[in-house]
């Protein structure tokens, strides 16, 4: 069986999270106030920190605080992905004694990512909690918590400067943290929005600490933050899985009026799927053939660490209690059947040289939402550092974008209000 091909693609239903990214220049100090962090300016690039491509996409994304120097020395000492968790807690553990407490975060972030679901990945993750907030002591000011189902969903709200011009809802996708999604926030901030971060289920804390799985049905979560906040207009934003997730959010809930597909997600299993080996996974499922499945991800996965981590990630996250139902949930996560009943205005944002999505999955959704009230699409290449999953060497590129994009909706509505008599369509 061809492990090392099925292990890169696969693997993708592991790495479908938001990317982070470089500051013009680092941040040592032991603590930070919230302002300083959304005031950061950010340097594009994507770099070549290890010959993995997995390993390389997670270390640009903690470039977004910790020296691409640094990095690249501890890419160098990790060979496979079984040096990963023990080099990253090593650096963790260094950069806590050195008072460096944001890159000891992270580097715990880092370990935990790699770490199978159970008593030491939620461990891993409370540390990271402890050594963040202990970094961003400001942070505590804006948390809040949304009840969800007999738990809570964690939400950060950040207030507009200056006059609000509306609110914009912000989640990622397969299993991110809600403090990533913090550092692009303050130019939405600065440009007059209301912003509010949330973790829902299958997420974060929601996951690790509440146990509670992702639900195919994205509008419950959604739902239960426009009603706490009394929201009636926003944009929803969805980063990675979340180009999945927030659009069908909007095919149930008419209070989202614009959504944004960070990264387009018409199918979960889209990448997967080009390889023979999960076409056989896939059948096996459709089939209905619970042991062979899981039979055969146990003989694929034997000597694949990164195949072993995949499923136990995607069960943590499904809620599925082995393979056969982690994959039945995978092969629903799906905009099919519901495309047709978005009417929002949509911005659909992908790089050219995405790893774990195919670029054509952002066509593929355009042409689905054929109900749209506008369609946008905005193709990030290699020469604008922002090709890869999520733009994570340039995402400054797609926040420009949705500000640019929300602009035009803007003077479009402004001068429909006062549109010619006799309209053929539209009266």
């Amino acid at each position: 069986m061809a492990k090392n091909r099925v292990s890169k693609i696969l693997i993708g239903l592991l790495l479908l999270l938001p990317g982070s990214w470089a500051f013009a220049d680092n941040h040592p100090a032991e603590v930070m106030t919230l302002k300083e962090l959304l005031g950061r300016e950010f340097k594009p690039g994507y770099m070549a920190l290890n010959s993995d491509v997995d390993l390389n996409f997670f270390l640009n994304r903690l470039a977004w605080s910790i020296p691409a120097e640094e990095l690249k020395k501890i890419g160098g000492r990790i060979g496979t992905i079984d040096d990963w968790v023990p080099e990253m807690i090593k650096a963790a553990e260094s950069a806590e004694t050195e008072g460096r407490l944001m890159h000891a975060a992270n580097y715990w972030k880092a370990a935990e990512f790699y770490m199978m679901a159970g008593d030491d990945k939620r461990r891993a993750y409370e540390r990271f909690i402890e050594l963040h907030d202990r970094a961003l002591p400001g942070i505590s000011k804006v948390r809040k918590n949304v009840p969800y189902e007999g738990g809570f969903l964690p939400v950060v709200e950040l207030a507009a400067k200056g006059t609000q011009k509306g609110t914009i809802v912000i989640h990622s996708g397969y299993d991110g943290l809600v403090e990533e999604l913090i550092l692009p926030l303050g130019p939405l901030m600065a440009a007059g929005y209301r912003v509010i971060a949330f973790e829902g289920p299958g997420q974060g804390g929601v996951l690790r600490v509440q146990d509670i799985p992702m639900p195919r049905e994205w509008e419950k979560p959604v739902g239960a933050i426009l009603d706490f906040f009394d929201i009636d207009d926003c944009t929803l934003i969805g980063m990675s899985l979340g180009g999945y997730l927030a659009p069908r959010a909007a095919a149930f809930d008419s209070r989202i009026k614009r959504v944004v597909a960070w990264g387009a997600m018409h199918d979960m299993v889209a990448g997967p799927r080009q390889d023979p080996q999960f076409a056989i996974l896939e059948n096996l499922v459709l089939s209905g053939e619970r042991e062979k499945t899981n039979g055969a991800f146990r003989e694929m996965s034997k000597d694949s660490l990164k195949l072993q981590l995949s499923g136990s990630h995607g069960k943590h996250v499904s809620g599925g209690k082995d393979i056969f139902e982690f994959y039945q949930w995978a092969l629903n996560m799906s905009l099919k059947d519901v495309a047709h009943l978005i009417k929002q205005d949509v911005l659909i944002v992908m790089g050219t040289q995405d790893h774990l999505v195919p670029m054509e999955q952002a066509w593929i959704s355009a042409k689905a939402m054929s109900n749209a009230r506008s369609m946008s699409v905005r193709i990030i290449t290699e020469q604008e550092q922002g090709a890869e999953h999520c733009q994570i060497g340039n995402p400054r590129l797609t926040i420009d974008e949705i500000l640019s994009w929300l602009q035009r909706l803007e003077h479009r509505d402004q001068a429909l209000k006062d549109p010619l008599p006799y309209l053929a369509t539209g009266s």
